[in-house]
């Protein structure tokens, strides 16, 4: 699927979600803490959304990320997720979803393959946790002011509510990432463990 094809795609499903839970472009943007110009470029196609927004606005909308990646909404609270899933381009990652039933909403589960030569994207943040684990490759993690290189068979769990990016160190890259919800409320803290080590 050609990259018009995807952003086309994810257009239709967000537009359809905000319409389907009654908000107006304004409320939407206002739940998602995103401007509304920016939510209104990626509702009509011309913006490819972050994985960070697309988290925070599937939060917002309380549908999996899966479903506005143009996946089914229907059938039972269980799903089962193959290697033939729908793999979706976006800023110089390979997304496929790996969670999503119908009715949730606080958990999700993206396996990414990062492009070695993307070109770093601005930090992301949203409200809840991260945990990654690294498939192949090594993970260059930026969080905050600090970087972190996580080797493959390693895992890095993080409070998703503060600066990061994702890239990959030496050559092409394939993560599992593990994003939970959490209490609005909720303060900020870090979840490296003491033990982490920094290559």
């Amino acid at each position: 699927m050609d990259i018009d094809a995807v952003l086309a795609s994810v257009a239709e499903s967000l537009h359809e979600e905000r319409v389907r839970a009654g908000l107006t472009l304004e409320q939407l943007a206002d739940r998602a803490e995103l401007s509304i110009a920016h939510l209104s470029r990626l509702e009509s196609g011309d913006r490819q959304p972050s994985i960070a927004a697309l988290i925070t606005l599937s939060r917002a909308l309380g549908v999996p990320v899966s479903t506005l990646l143009g996946e089914g909404r229907g059938g039972p609270p269980l799903a089962v997720y193959t290697d033939t899933e729908p793999v979706h381009l976006a800023n110089g990652l390979a997304v496929s979803a790996r969670s999503g039933f119908p009715g949730s909403s606080t958990l999700e589960v993206l396996r990414i393959v990062i492009d070695v030569d993307r070109v770093p994207p601005p930090m992301a943040r949203h409200r809840g946790e991260e945990w990654i684990y690294v498939v192949s490759g090594k993970l260059r993690l930026e969080y905050g002011d600090e970087a972190h290189v996580v080797h493959a068979g390693s895992s890095v769990h993080f409070d998703a509510d503060r600066d990061h990016r994702l890239g990959a160190e030496g050559g092409t890259t394939e993560v599992l990432v593990v994003a939970a919800d959490a209490p609005a409320d909720r303060g900020s803290r870090a979840l490296f463990p003491s033990s982490t080590h920094h290559h």
